[in-house]
Formats: C-alpha cells, structure tokens, sequence
C-alpha cells in the first residue's frame, strides 16, 4: 500500500505544556489508522495541525511525497484533507445542501439542482438516508455527523480524519458509522480515526498509533 501521509517529528507547545513531541507516523492508502491516546494526550491538536488549524512549532507534514506548509484548514481542503471535528462546524439555520455547498464553489458558478444530485448520489453510495432539504437544527446528532462527511466527501478529500466520531452517537449509529468507515476504505479513502477507547481502535483500524 502506497504511503500518502507522512509525519516527521512533529512538535506542537502551547505556552507551559507540550502538546504533541516528535510525533512520527505514516498513514497509507485506504487505510484506517487509529490514533489512540488518553485525553489530553495531544490527538486532537495533532490533528488540527494536519487540518491546517494549528502551525506545528517544528516537524514535516508531507502528503502524496510533497511538504505541505498548511495556514488554514482552507489549504487543507485543498490539498485534500478533510476533518469532522467532535463539535460539528455547521450552521443550523441552514439547510443540509447550503451547510455542504457554502463555500466550496464560487457563488456565480454555483448550480444548486447538480449539487443536490451529486449528493443524493453519495447518500445513495454510503447507504444515508437524509434530507438535503431539511434544516440542520432539525437533525439529530448522529445526522448531524453524516452531514459534517458529506461536507468531506463531496469536496472530493483523499484524507478524512475523524476526531472522536463516536462520543455522541448512539450503538446504532455507532455500527452505522463503522459501516461507512469501512466503504470509505475500499473506495481508497484514508482514514485517521481519532479515539480513547482500545476496543474500537483494534476493532476498526489497520494500525494504531498510541500517544
């Protein structure tokens, strides 16, 4: 399996505390890679700095064999990298087609019927069942959730990285979201699954990276 993320030594201090020192570790193509630590042992931030959130203080990110110097989670995007953050990022007065569409095309260009055929696609391929018509504050979590990987997929990322996607659903969802988890792999998607609990980071992952 070809290597699409790189991570060398990676060093992230906030004023009076380390929060990630000499992380190492590669993520593959269709991979799901788990990275487990307890809380507070700098999963998120790490991963904030993949997306673009936070410059690391010192170390290399290198994706498809190029060094990425990401200011925001913009240039992530745009390199392909996407996130679902564990507080969604969404606007519930929107709808679920505008809170995806809103800034991933420029207005003049926007065709508001093709990207709602597009998605209902990607729900049709990922078995969800939503409506792109409903508003956000209308949804329940885990819908919720289904959207913020919508915004992710339809973007086209080749990298999705999922912090603690599991701390607000329910088994059901939770089995659900597994499901979808292992599709996004055998489309060639990479996965980094951010977590705190063992079982679900043998259970799902290929490797695991402990912090």
């Amino acid at each position: 399996m070809d290597v699409l993320l790189r991570v060398e030594k990676l060093n992230k201090r906030f004023p009076q505390v380390w929060a990630d020192r000499d992380v190492t570790f590669d993520v593959r193509r269709g991979e799901i890679h788990c990275l487990l630590g307890e809380n507070g042992a700098g999963k998120t931030t790490l991963a904030e700095c993949l997306y673009g959130t936070y410059r690391p203080d010192s170390g290399t990110i290198v994706l498809r064999d190029e060094v990425l110097d990401l200011g925001s989670p913009r240039d992530a995007i745009r390199a392909g990298i996407g996130m679902v953050h564990q507080h969604f990022v969404l606007a519930p007065p929107l709808s679920v087609l505008e809170n995806i569409i809103v800034g991933t095309e420029l207005p003049f260009l926007l065709d508001l019927r093709k990207a709602e055929t597009r998605l209902r696609a990607l729900c049709d391929d990922y078995g969800l069942h939503l409506d792109l018509r409903a508003t956000i504050q209308h949804l329940s979590v885990g819908e919720r959730q289904w959207v913020e990987i919508l915004k992710a997929l339809y973007v086209g990322v080749d990298l999705l990285i999922l912090d603690e996607p599991t701390a607000v659903l329910t088994p059901m969802e939770t089995d659900k979201l597994f499901a979808i988890i292992q599709r996004m792999k055998t489309e060639g998607l990479a996965v980094i699954f951010i977590t705190h609990k063992l079982d679900e980071g043998t259970a799902l992952s290929d490797r695991v990276t402990i912090l």
